[in-house]
């Protein structure tokens, strides 16, 4: 069983008091917590820029929209408590535009959506330092929203897949080569995957991702070997003002 608490971890703390599983007691509890304490402990003071893509469980949600202000975006509230000076971002195909937060701003689109995507983007204006994707956990999903914002992170920012271990079955796509095999792959340009991206997309990752670490969930749901490798660290190339080189 995992543990309720990484020591001296107030970013597990924080997870599990807002029911987020990417903390240690709530749903799958991932434990992804212990990877973003790593990165982001030295910088709770600085002014990051970050945005993350699914806002939890959105079909239960659109049908108690009621429970919004209660029960919705509990990694938005993680973050604006951890990270005191940042600017905080949420997006997902659900409407939680009612959700207020005076440290957070909700946007609606579809992750899906490259047009969506970078109207976000272009709204919003600027890089970001940190982009997190708990969306849908699709691979054609993860794949077009990675293309469509990694253009967008700061040099030497983060961008962070979760939950690569699983994929819903009524939304993965057959014929996609699995995210998680896809970022195994890039380093070395792999030869027979089938991509949700372009050639030119292709490109400009390959050229401008400086490495990509994997990450287990701890999450007891599933065997040690199925839920390996179940997070992906990618940081751009440059270097960035106070990101850390390595997780």
């Amino acid at each position: 069983m995992a543990p309720e608490l990484w020591p001296n971890d107030e970013l597990t703390r924080l997870a599990n008091r807002y029911s987020s599983d990417k903390g240690t007691t709530y749903n799958c509890a991932h434990g992804y917590t212990r990877v973003y304490q790593a990165l982001l402990a030295p910088l709770r003071e600085s002014p990051l820029r970050m945005l993350e893509i699914g806002l939890v469980h959105g079909q239960v949600q659109a049908e108690r929209p009621q429970d919004i202000d209660q029960l919705a975006c509990p990694s938005l509230r993680m973050w604006s408590d951890y990270l005191p000076r940042a600017e905080i971002h949420g997006l997902d195909i659900v409407d939680f535009t009612r959700f207020t937060n005076p440290r957070a701003t909700v946007w609606q689109a579809d992750q899906g959506s490259r047009p969506e995507l970078e109207a976000v983007a272009a709204k919003v204006g600027g890089k970001f330092d940190v982009i997190i994707d708990d969306g849908s956990h699709a691979s054609h999903h993860q794949q077009v929203s990675l293309a469509a914002l990694f253009r967008h992170v700061a040099d030497g920012g983060l961008y962070v897949i979760e939950d690569l271990h699983y994929q819903p079955a009524d939304l993965e796509m057959p014929t996609i080569t699995p995210t998680r095999d896809f970022l195994r792959g890039l380093p070395e340009r792999r030869p027979g995957m089938r991509l949700a991206i372009d050639q030119t997309e292709f490109a400009y990752l390959f050229e401008n991702v400086q490495s990509i670490q994997f990450f287990d969930s701890i999450s007891s749901r599933w065997p040690l070997a199925a839920s390996a490798d179940a997070l992906a660290v990618i940081r751009k190339k440059g270097r960035h003002p106070v990101l850390p080189a390595s997780c």
